[in-house]
């Protein structure tokens, strides 16, 4: 009977031991993993961007680039050549887009006539301005937003 009496704490011990014990995880099959964005491209010449592209945000710019740095903006696609709102002029420094107005004549004249922005090509094919600096609000808010091209 001693030996039971003994043996009784060390087997309570053990059941305690074991009730306590965490139970063997179920492993779990992988989930779906993230596919990270692209890195977008950046622009360095004239060329990647040139012909004309419009704004996707609310509203609805059309911007022209040509090969020759002349940079066309107009609300509509048909003044575009002939009376665009503004006319600018741009170059690339390395991944830089150097931008300086020439004229407003339908949009408002931002007094700090330079800005700079860098442009990124997305995987869907659109361009997307990003604001470096420009210290004028109507041009960034109607350049620094995504552009699809205007076929």
């Amino acid at each position: 009977m001693r030996r039971r009496t003994k043996l009784w704490p060390i087997l309570v011990l053990l059941a305690l031991l074991a009730a306590c014990a965490s139970p063997t995880p179920t492993p779990t099959p992988p989930g779906p993993t993230a596919t990270p964005a692209p890195t977008p491209v950046l622009v360095t010449s004239a060329e990647q961007i040139a012909g004309t592209w419009v704004g996707t945000a609310a509203d609805k710019m059309y911007q022209r680039f040509n090969l020759d740095g002349t940079w066309h903006v107009a609300v509509s696609l048909e003044n575009l050549n002939d009376k665009p709102d503004a006319e600018l002029t741009f170059r690339f420094e390395g991944t830089q887009l150097l931008v300086t107005e020439i004229s407003a004549t339908g949009l408002p004249s931002c007094a700090a006539k330079n800005a700079i922005y860098q442009v990124q090509l997305l995987s869907n094919g659109n361009i997307k301005f990003v604001r470096v600096q420009d210290a004028c609000a109507p041009r960034a808010r109607s350049t620094a937003q995504e552009h699809k091209r205007v076929p």
